[in-house]
């Protein structure tokens, strides 16, 4: 399409070749004017006249001389008209153009210098012109070669100057041609684009007509209904589909007001208000918003659910909305029915994760049991033959309940919960206690197993210990056990792009080629024989790839059939301050006994539970009365004193939350009764909402005498809240003396990981709830048995912090904790 520019240059172009043809054509005829009077012949005669006359002059005056008196009056009137020749010529025109030659300009002062002098003795009488005479006929002859110079020069200098004139003619004559030919020229290209003009517009009609014929196709075969309508609410188009979605007939609302026929009553006042505010503001809400869910309504009355999309229009100053409708009733209902349908999924989610709950505590309530009975019998003298029984009961409820902390683990993880775990650790330190921590199972495999650090910049990083840690037990693990007298190898270098490597490889058994792709997968055993030498549920490398994506990087797997495998995991770990880092101290261990003799109540709906709780709490040095249900410990805490209570919170009639709020609305005021859960309920969510019911403490199935002295002694410690307890002397760790150093640095992530929760929660707080003093109790708890001696302290101080003071105390009590943990 032609643009507006070389238009407008054509246009002025234009103009400008009729501006200059028609100043030329004024100058041609100026010039035709001039030449057409002849002036050459004039001024060849006016010239000659000067010379003419002088010399009639001359011969008068010579007359005059010799003559009568008579001739005097004669040469007066030969000088007049002599004067008047002179003076003429000087008043000229013609000396305008004589003025700029010396030698004519000379010549004419010659002239009229003797006028000058002549005209007094003419003026004079007889007598004096007389006596004047000789000396006028002496001035004549000395002028009369000036004049005849004068009238030569003049007739030579105008011919000079007709010639250029006619020189210039013929240039303005040339120019006019030129100019001529360039107008023609111009219109011609004027008339060629208006052509091309003709036929572009042509064109544009006929693309405009095939547009609208298709635009008018496109409606009419459209499946959606299309409404175009203009400013005043009017209906200008009205397709096929909208025909049968509304039930009207084209015909019928053609021109018609578009408001009185489709919009739902209750929606028109809304709608006329927002038509009247776009064209006064033209403030948008619905039009070019996309679609929009509304109601519209059929010709019967019925009102029925549409999508809309509006678009503008705006052509010839024309301002029109082109709709596009759809009625959507059974697109609803298909949500609906997949609303419904997840729902039901959902349902059945949450069945299978309350499923997995009861089986957790169904599971552990019976280990529990095994496991507990057999931490009491170890601590008496048995034969070698009975130790060798015991620890294959030990072995095979340590492997039972790995498997239900296995489904359990998996279950969170894929419930999407936050994954929030990070910290600055010591990288080498850890890999290199995972590994000692796995000696004994590679020696009963009768295996080498080995690390090998492969770069310098391995030492403090930032990433998730308790993470790496869980997934280097589980891949060192399994190495292990599918490799008998071999060798296992774990390799750690730090890539070039910052990332750290870790490639554990065995000389096992090795993996299918058809199974690599299948190893990661969830509750996959590859082997699968009912003869099978090494049992699990299938699980580990689930959740290790699993705990390897949230910490942003990636496992792979390579093996050969019968010579071994090769796991290699990449993780984004920067390195670190090692400041940064939470600092180790010689850490306060559990007390041997516990302050004094307490009275213990016992509340478990299981005898083996109560048998082993209370055996744990009777070594303690505690007296315990037991009992089957809630309303049997209701009961006993209104007919004696207790210092504290144990319950389990799953139970029959009452658990052990109701049994809890019970004795505490009939409780006398003072202190509320120390109370701790017991359960199986492993889910963090669970102990959130146990220990928000006013439990002090928890303890998870199944206990050990470890964990129960470490609650007791810090839910004593909290109730000694005007003597609050001094962190003890400084003797051997005993949690990593009893348990080894991968169950303690276990322990510690998770501990860090809750105060991690803790601190988050406190930032916004403006005081301390009874929840959060509860749950700084119980991680200085946690502190005081892994030997976290800063920890403990400043937990303490958190715990017993005055409302008063919580505010100044605040960002320096969570600055602490926060320098421990490393962030």
């Amino acid at each position: 399409m032609l643009g507006r520019w070389p238009l407008i240059a054509l246009g002025a172009l234009l103009i400008a070749s009729l501006i200059i043809i028609g100043l030329l054509g004024r100058s041609v005829t100026t010039d035709l004017r001039v030449l057409s009077t002849a002036q050459h012949d004039d001024v060849s005669w006016r010239m000659s006249q000067l010379e003419v006359e002088l010399l009639r002059l001359q011969n008068v005056t010579l007359d005059a001389l010799n003559g009568p008196q008579a001739e005097l009056n004669v040469l007066r009137k030969r000088y007049d008209i002599f004067y008047s020749r002179i003076t003429t010529l000087r008043q000229s025109a013609l000396y305008q153009s004589f003025k700029d030659e010396p030698e004519i300009v000379g010549q004419l002062k010659m002239a009229t210098d003797f006028l000058d002098k002549t005209t007094p003795a003419i003026d004079a009488d007889n007598a004096a012109l007389r006596a004047a005479l000789d000396g006028i006929y002496q001035d004549i002859t000395a002028l009369a070669p000036a004049v005849r110079s004068l009238a030569h020069s003049g007739i030579a200098s105008f011919t000079a100057q007709e010639t250029a004139r006619r020189e210039t003619f013929s240039d303005t004559l040339r120019s006019l041609a030129i100019g001529i030919v360039v107008l023609i020229t111009v219109l011609f290209g004027a008339l060629a684009t208006l052509i091309g003009l003709h036929r572009q517009g042509k064109s544009i009609s006929l693309i405009s007509d095939i547009a609208r014929a298709r635009f008018e196709a496109a409606i009419s075969s459209s499946l959606d209904a299309v409404l175009v309508v203009d400013a005043k609410g009017h209906i200008i188009e009205f397709n096929g589909a909208a025909q049968s979605v509304f039930g009207y007939q084209r015909e019928e609302v053609l021109g018609q007001d578009m408001v009185d026929l489709i919009v739902p009553h209750h929606l028109r006042d809304a709608h006329r208000e927002g038509m009247a505010r776009f064209l006064r503001t033209g403030d948008r809400k619905v039009i070019d918003a996309g679609r929009v869910r509304l109601q519209g309504l059929r010709k019967s009355g019925e009102v029925f659910p549409v999508e809309l999309s509006i678009s503008l229009s705006q052509a010839a100053g024309e301002t029109v909305f082109v709709s596009y409708l759809r009625d959507i009733t059974a697109e609803l209902e298909a949500e609906e029915a997949l609303k419904d349908a997840l729902e039901k999924a959902q349902l059945g989610e949450k069945a299978k994760s309350n499923l997995l709950t009861v089986m957790s505590h169904e599971m552990r309530t019976p280990l529990n049991g095994i496991l507990g009975s057999l931490d009491l019998i170890d601590q008496t003298s048995l034969s070698d033959r009975q130790k060798q029984h015991l620890n294959a009961i030990a072995v095979s409820g340590d492997l039972l309940l790995s498997h239900v902390n296995d489904v359990l683990d998996f279950s969170k993880l894929t419930s999407d919960a936050n994954f929030d775990e990070s910290a600055t650790f010591d990288l080498s330190a850890l890999i290199t206690e995972v590994t000692d921590s796995l000696q004994p199972g590679a020696k009963a495999q009768n295996n080498t197993l080995s690390v090998s650090f492969q770069s310098e910049n391995l030492g403090y990083v930032r990433g998730a210990p308790r993470s790496l840690q869980r997934c280097l037990v589980n891949l060192i693990g399994n190495a292990n056990k599918f490799t008998q007298n071999g060798v296992v190898n774990v390799e750690v270098e730090r890539l070039s792009g910052g990332d750290v490597e870790i490639r554990v490889a065995d000389t096992g058994v090795g993996i299918a080629p058809e199974n690599l792709e299948r190893i990661f997968e969830e509750f996959v055993t590859i082997d699968t024989a009912f003869a099978r030498t090494n049992s699990g549920t299938g699980l580990g490398l689930a959740i290790t790839k699993r705990l390897i994506t949230q910490m942003g990087g990636d496992i792979d797997a390579d093996s050969l059939l019968g010579e071994g495998s090769l796991f290699v995991l990449r993780l984004p770990l920067p390195v670190a301050d090692a400041q940064t880092a939470p600092q180790s101290a010689s850490a306060p261990s559990t007390l041997t006994s516990l302050p004094r003799a307490i009275h213990a109540l016992v509340c478990d709906d299981n005898q083996i539970n109560r048998n082993i709780l209370s055996a744990i709490l009777e070594e303690l040095g505690a007296t315990v009365t037991s009992v089957s249900n809630g309303f049997d410990a209701i009961a006993e805490v209104e007919a004696q004193d207790f210092d504290v209570l144990m319950l389990d919170i799953s139970m029959p009639e009452i658990d052990g939350i109701e049994t809890l709020r019970r004795i505490r609305e009939n409780a006398e005021d003072g202190l509320p009764l120390p109370a701790i859960a017991v359960t199986a309920h492993a889910a963090p969510a669970d102990h959130k909402k146990i220990l928000a019911a006013g439990f002090h403490n928890l303890l998870v199935k199944p206990v050990s005498r470890a964990a129960v002295h470490q609650c007791l002694a810090g839910v004593f410690d909290m109730r000694l809240t005007d003597q609050p307890a001094n962190a003890p002397a400084e003797p051997e760790n005993e949690y990593l003396a009893r348990f080894g150093p991968e169950r303690f640095a276990k322990a510690l992530a998770e501990m860090n990981a809750d105060l991690s929760q803790l601190i988050a929660a406190l930032e916004h707080k403006s005081h301390l709830t009874e929840a959060d003093r509860d749950a700084a109790h119980k991680l200085s708890g946690s502190a005081a048995v892994l030997g976290q001696t800063d920890m403990w302290d400043t937990l303490q101080t958190l715990q017993h912090c005055p409302d008063a003071d919580w505010q100044e105390d605040k960002p320096l009590l969570l600055a602490t904790l926060n320098a421990l943990l490393g962030t």
